[in-house]
């Protein structure tokens, strides 16, 4: 187990465990700032805090409720305000263009008022008081199908659906039906409840909806897992519920799939850190997962809280101070030899908004004060992401350093919001060799757009001609890509994508998911249920033809870009991967060493007190009313309209799951993270995999977001039994222009070609490791494993070993330390 020595916490259950223990829930607001009137006010993330903080206090005061800063007196006296315009416009969008919408929000709170309660029984630890929240919908009428003949898919777990014959329950029925469930041991563990259509009450037709739902459960006796998902019909009744809210009179859900697993988790956490209170911001990110001593076992960088894990034996962990001379982090930073000594360094950004490098030793220490590198004017204000690679061929690593500027703030959003150039500017980092680092975005061609809104960016082999390409992953924009000519010079390739580039852009995830020998990239985004609900209704401002047109396509979700032989293409499976929610960090691995890369998705924006959500407003008003330039007016609209959602009493795309996307042989994708453990529904942020216990199960580590109560780092064990095999490749600072860094892997086994590529800052606020792991399926052997390096040099080892870690440097390389693992 962990030791979790100061300033580590002990353990915690998880997300799931929480809620059945009926612990306190993590997102609930807690108070944490004091109005002006003395009373507490719950606040919620950090982003929020840096949009709504003094607004947010203004709303609290005991004063006049809130003041126009431009209220102004025309020449008769009576008060002209722009806020008041405004306020006055959106009442009259919502009375006319978005009258539809606004009567699906009306409809929606039944919804709501279910899910709060289902949470609000999680939140107490009772379990059968969820029975009783599901027997209390008022309905007349639910229609259920048959389920089918289970289809077996991988792992135990069971695929089927519903068809004819149809059968009617009435309310009575329905009850009787759940006392039944909950009599044989069934517990409904989490839920999700998405209004996906609605069509108004008509003259002799009633109001209709389809509700897009989520159920997982266990059975206790067994503990069989269960997954119920689909979209219902909702046929809603005239009357109201002593509430107020509409009552679902007649419900079709024949339209369901049923997912199940009768084995236990795949995945157990095995602890959470959290960073001692006493250490604030109480952060994790940047989350880096590398062997600084290089005893074969990956040790867990905490850089926002400036400690390190050792990993002792891939049992143990030990917490100890990161750097010998700590000052605060900002949110981007990254490990990887800078001065070509052979040792490990950290390039990191600090909260003042600057560049420094700490030089590591051959201990994996950094014991120097730290070098500032270079200096920049005006300082940093948004450090989101760094790429590392050698851009231009001369022996040593160069960066790219990314910026995020977050909306709402001053009032500004970024403008147009599917094209946003408009933040804060991104800088190339030229290396002369020796780890100093000088401005290089104009000679190498990166200025034009070098003012996304960036959260990921990574050099990488894009078009396989050896050198360094760079992709850009910015929200309010989606996928910017450029190739290299080796020189460090880049030129614009968004031509070669014949997929959408537009999403809003948080992280990538690489590798080659449909095992076509070549390397795809993943790219997560969000994917907006209010936005399909509006397009589906066909209501649009035509006044802003431009905005409209690029709802769908930023709201779609995430994007999957497979390679080409001339480009970029979009997978026939592409809606297995779009919708996870919204998704920040991701990861590709293959869990179960089928020989096919899966991905798992860390989900989920702001989740409060209420379900209650804000995104319609954003997709109604605020995305029109804004634009690049500050206003004083929108910024006091904003903190007005959006007090629910930043005290922490609303969500906004709150209490999603995490997924396991299960790669189905290169076809299709599978959500099965509940049915194997790793469907937690607290805010997650960054994903990592690594197999931190070198037993050949890749494991998981993925940080919570818990708002004013910081972050916390959870690690998955995987203990998935299979007969499949698998082989590794450890790849570590050489010195001399030798770097793991942009290596490429090629495995040859039979027919198939296993490729990878180990690059740096893909994934949203972390790094994975330099080992790069193959699952192979059933096959026995491999027949080659090829290794490129950057500079050219390469090595081909003929029949290694399976089932065992190989480090693999362009000479003959020592044996890694305990470098075979057991077959599983």
């Amino acid at each position: 187990m962990f030791k979790t020595h100061h300033p580590f916490t002990g353990m915690r259950g998880n997300g799931i465990n929480r809620m059945i223990a009926g612990k306190a829930h993590p997102r609930a607001p807690q108070p944490r700032f004091t109005s002006c009137s003395g009373r507490a006010l719950p606040r919620s993330s950090p982003l929020t805090r840096v949009v709504f903080g003094l607004a947010g206090l203004l709303l609290a005061c005991d004063s006049p409720p809130l003041s126009d800063p431009s209220l102004k007196i025309d020449a008769k006296g009576a008060s002209v305000s722009p806020l008041g315009n405004l306020l006055a416009d959106r009442a009259q969008r919502d009375a006319t263009v978005w009258e539809t919408e606004n009567l699906a929000q009306e409809y929606e709170n039944s919804l709501v008022v279910l899910w709060d309660d289902l949470l609000g029984a999680s939140r107490r630890g009772d379990r059968t008081d969820k029975f009783r929240v599901l027997a209390e919908i008022g309905l007349e009428e639910l229609v259920v199908g048959t389920p089918t003949i289970p289809q077996r898919i991988d792992h135990g777990i069971e695929s089927s659906a519903f068809s004819s014959p149809l059968r009617s329950l009435d309310n009575s029925q329905w009850r009787l039906l759940l006392e039944g469930l909950e009599a044989e041991g069934y517990e409904l563990v989490q839920s999700e409840w998405h209004h996906a259509r609605f069509t108004p009450p008509g003259p002799r037709a009633p109001a209709r909806s389809q509700v897009a739902v989520v159920l997982h459960g266990i059975h206790r006796p067994s503990e069989r897992r269960i997954v119920v998902e689909g979209e219902l019909g909702v046929e809603w009744a005239a009357e109201r519920d002593r509430r107020g809210n509409p009552i679902p009179a007649r419900v079709n859900a024949s339209n369901l799939r049923v997912l199940g697993r009768a084995a236990g988790p795949a995945f157990r956490e095995i602890d959470v850190f959290t960073p001692s209170p006493e250490i604030p911001p109480r952060r994790i990110h940047p989350l880096v997962v590398y062997d600084l001593d290089k005893n074969g076992f990956e040790d867990i960088l905490l850089l926002g809280a400036g400690r390190v894990l050792w990993n002792q034996d891939g049992e143990e962990f030990r917490a100890a101070p990161l750097v010998a001379h700590a000052y605060p982090l900002a949110e981007a930073g990254a490990v990887a030899d800078f001065n070509g000594d052979a040792h490990p360094d950290l390039l990191a950004t600090r909260a003042s908004g600057d560049i420094v490098v700490y030089w590591g030793n051959a201990k994996g220490r950094f014991p120097e004060a730290p070098r500032l590198t270079p200096r920049i004017q005006p300082p940093l204000q948004g450090p989101s992401s760094v790429a590392v690679g050698d851009i231009d061929g001369d022996g040593d690593l160069d960066a790219w350093l990314g910026q995020y500027k977050p909306p709402y703030v001053g009032g500004q959003m970024p403008t147009p919001f599917f094209d946003a150039n408009d933040g804060w500017a991104s800088y190339l980092l030229n290396n002369d060799g020796h780890g100093h680092f000088t401005l290089g975005n104009e000679a190498a061609g990166l200025t034009e757009k070098r003012f996304r809104r960036t959260y990921a960016s990574t050099f990488v082999d894009l078009d396989a001609d050896t050198d360094l390409d760079l992709l850009v992953i910015s929200d309010f924009s989606g996928v910017d890509l450029y190739h290299n000519d080796g020189r460090g010079h880049f030129v614009d390739a968004n031509a070669t994508l014949s997929a959408d580039r537009h999403l809003f852009g948080m992280s990538g995830a690489l590798a080659d998911y449909d095992l076509d020998g070549k390397l795809d990239f993943f790219v997560a985004g969000m994917g907006s249920t209010t936005a399909r609900r509006m397009e589906a209704a066909g209501l649009r401002r035509e006044d802003r033809p431009e905005e409209d047109a690029m709802r769908m396509r930023m709201a779609y979700g995430n994007r999957m870009y497979l390679a080409g032989d001339t480009g970029w293409r979009q997978p026939e499976f592409h809606h297995d991967v779009a919708r996870t929610g919204w998704t920040w960090g991701t990861t590709a691995f293959d869990f179960d060493n089928d020989g096919d890369p899966d991905i798992f998705a860390a989900n989920g924006h702001e989740s409060g007190q209420s379900t209650q959500d804000y995104c319609s407003t954003f997709w109604r008003h605020d995305i029109f009313d804004a634009d690049s330039k500050p206003d004083k007016t929108l910024e006091t609209l904003f903190s007005q309209e959006m007090s629910g959602f930043a005290s922490g009493q609303e969500s906004w795309d709150g209490y999603q799951k995490n997924h396991l996307l299960l790669n189905q042989s290169g076809r299709a994708f599978l959500n099965v993270a509940f049915l194997l453990g790793v469907a937690d529904e607290f805010d997650s942020r960054s994903a990592i995999s690594a197999d931190l216990d070198r037993d050949g199960r890749v494991d998981l580590l993925v940080v919570e977001d818990r708002g004013e109560d910081g972050e916390d780092l959870h690690v998955y064990r995987n203990e998935l039994l299979t007969e499949n095999n698998w082989i590794g490749i450890e790849l570590i600072e050489e010195g001399a222009g030798v770097s793991p860094v942009g290596a490429s892997v090629r495995v040859r086994a039979g027919e198939r070609t296993f490729v990878r590529q180990h690059v740096v800052g893909e994934t949203v606020m972390g790094q994975h490791p330099t080992t790069v792991h193959f699952g192979l399926g059933t096959r026995k052997a491999v027949d080659s494993l090829e290794v490129r390096w950057t500079n050219g040099s390469s090595r081909t080892l003929l029949d290694p070993e399976i089932n065992r870690y190989h480090r693999v440097s362009p000479a003959a390389p020592p044996e890694s330390p305990d470098s075979t693992g057991p077959r599983v």
